[in-house]
């Protein structure tokens, strides 16, 4: 039987069962998927070294325990062409998906890399057409990042972490609605099918989850 092995690469640890037990069951059935993250072979203190210095901007991922953990945008951004090379190597993958939303603007790959964010952006952008857009976001100090990073005519950024407490999400959609959003981001692979559930219950404009977009993007390419 025809089939087509594709990596799903987190910036934390892997498994990242917490998106894979969601997602697996959309990818259609000759797609074999297999894990890695930059992270796994790393020790507490590398690890360590990553988080970002004062004025980088801060990137969140998970660890294998559940943890959240903070990293450096620009040092995670030197490691990722190497370690997307390496598992394309080893693992004998068609593609790496990347199991993160942000945009690494500058950051040359070899091998095939399919980003969330690109879909997220030609989805709000040229099908929606959205002009007032809410995003949500893992951190506070990720707000600023978030409005350059999306660049509409109006942007609502609310932060809530899908690894901690934080936010409620009728707050986040009393903020949503009180400012006529056109659509909104999910603006972190860690947000959940539940989460998106949760606030499209709240508030009428299209939400969009990028765990699950990955997942069809990754069908449609194979």
């Amino acid at each position: 039987m025809y089939s087509v092995r594709v990596g799903l690469l987190t910036i934390g640890q892997s498994p990242r069962e917490d998106i894979t037990t969601e997602i697996r069951p959309l990818f259609l059935p000759h797609i074999e998927i297999v894990e890695a993250g930059l992270l796994d072979n790393l020790s507490p203190a590398e690890i360590e070294q990553l988080h970002p210095e004062y004025e980088e901007t801060p990137l969140v991922s998970r660890l294998r325990d559940g943890s959240q953990v903070r990293l450096s945008e620009q040092k995670i951004s030197a490691l990722l062409p190497e370690v997307i090379d390496s598992i394309k190597t080893k693992m004998k993958v068609r593609a790496v998906g990347l199991l993160c939303t942000h945009d690494f603007p500058d950051t040359k790959f070899s091998s095939t890399v399919i980003s969330p964010f690109y879909y997220l952006n030609f989805l709000v952008t040229q099908v929606l057409k959205a002009r007032y857009i809410g995003v949500v976001v893992p951190l506070e100090n990720q707000v600023d990042m978030t409005k350059k990073k999306w660049e509409k005519e109006k942007i609502i950024v609310e932060a809530k972490s899908p690894y901690t407490e934080g936010k409620t999400w009728e707050e986040i959609a009393k903020e949503f609605n009180r400012e006529k959003i056109e659509a909104v981001i999910l603006d972190c692979i860690g947000y959940k099918i539940q989460d998106n559930r949760k606030l499209q219950n709240l508030i009428s404009s299209p939400i969009l989850l990028p765990r699950v977009i990955l997942a069809y993007a990754i069908n449609q390419l194979f």
